[in-house]
């Protein structure tokens, strides 16, 4: 997730979806920009999103052993979570997604005991609702109000250069002047694109989880071909459509209508089967061994991924932001990538240490205690 966040860390938010707007896309630039585009923009998200949805199930499941009320403790969940994604959201970064599966989530929560058939169709359903939405905006654009169009445009596709200007100002000043240009990003991000898009995306991709969850697929319990089959479906089907969007986008000029409502299904659809092929590939090693020394580091980091998350923020914020190193727009993409692998050492590093003394991560000790209503352990014995 990280390669592709840190782009919008380190530029103005618009370079994120249209990269053609800030610094060049040439030479290395533009291979840093590809990679990143085709193997991790959206693919991770929606791992990430689909392990949530599988953690619902899974906590419904254990409530039910130990005769406890798993409403309850679902609800404290999403409700520390949500609080955590705000403050992580107006503190930090606007790209916050851990309100946005809070608020999925809790809204999700009915479909944890459906069965895993019913729970794809569910997902399948809202995925298409949210691509259908898209779909229709951008035929609609013909029948804006006039000014609409050009308006959408430069705020959320092509801003001006007083704009960008402004942005770099503002995130290059202390902390407490960036709140406000951050604020205002981080509402829009959990209204309007909140409804239009983000609510159908991941609540599907919840869903989609709870049923990949039930059926074994997470535990490395299927059958060796079955995660060939989801490698083979997932980047057979799912590589070319990122790689035919991308091309797409460059051969129609990165226009705002097609490439925003249209070209951008490619991935959207896309990433999603990518994301299951990496789910495949990644059982594949489960069911080999996970007892060599990388596994053991990445379940590491895997078991601390909210606290790494947040990690990632306060690294990045400090890269970039004014209360920091002040380099907010002034790192190409190809030295983005150095920092991405720098950043990558510090988590592997950071979980294998403070997981040798301490049962959890921090976040996930405080979000776990708070979820409980009662102080974890957390000093291993």
């Amino acid at each position: 997730m990280l390669t592709m966040s840190i782009q919008s860390f380190a530029m103005p938010m618009a370079a994120y979806i249209n990269p053609s707007i800030y610094e060049s896309l040439q030479n290395n630039d533009l291979y840093v920009w590809i990679a990143s585009y085709v193997f991790a923009n959206q693919k991770f998200q929606a791992i990430f999103a689909m392990l949530f949805g599988a953690s619902m199930v899974m906590l419904s499941q254990k409530a039910q052993r130990e005769n406890l009320r798993s409403t309850d403790l679902q609800n404290r969940r999403f409700i520390y979570l949500g609080v955590l994604g705000l403050l992580h959201a107006y503190l930090l970064w606007y790209g916050d997604i851990l309100f946005t599966l809070a608020i999925c989530g809790l809204l999700m929560f009915i479909f944890r005991r459906k069965k895993s058939a019913t729970q794809l169709r569910a997902g399948v359903i809202f995925l298409v609702i949210g691509s259908v939405i898209s779909l229709i905006i951008g035929y609609s654009v013909p029948v804006w109000e006039p000014g609409e169009y050009e308006a959408a445009k430069e705020e959320i596709w092509e801003p001006s250069a007083t704009t960008i200007s402004e942005e770099i100002d503002y995130y290059t000043s202390p902390w407490e002047r960036q709140i406000l240009y951050r604020a205002p990003q981080a509402f829009k991000v959990q209204t309007s694109r909140f409804v239009f898009r983000d609510f159908w995306k991941y609540s599907g991709m919840i869903l989609l989880g709870m049923a990949l969850y039930r059926r074994k697929v997470f535990k490395a319990k299927q059958s060796s071909s079955y995660y060939y089959k989801l490698i083979g479906y997932g980047f057979g089907l799912g590589l070319p459509l990122v790689v035919v969007g991308a091309m797409f986008h460059f051969n129609f000029d990165w226009d705002f209508r097609l490439s925003y409502f249209f070209i951008s299904q490619l991935n959207y659809w896309g990433s999603i089967l990518m994301a299951l092929g990496y789910i495949g590939l990644i059982m594949l090693l489960c069911k080999s061994s996970t007892r060599g020394f990388i596994a053991r580091r990445l379940a590491e980091v895997g078991r601390m991924s909210l606290t790494n998350y947040i990690l990632m923020s306060i690294i990045c914020s400090f890269i970039f932001y004014g209360h920091g190193l002040s380099l907010f727009g002034d790192i190409d993409r190809s030295l983005l990538a150095v920092l991405v692998l720098g950043i990558w050492v510090i988590i592997l590093f950071f979980s294998a240490i403070w997981l040798s003394y301490f049962r959890f991560g921090p976040l996930e000790w405080l979000w776990r205690s708070l979820t409980y209503g009662k102080v974890q352990p957390m000093i291993k014995t």
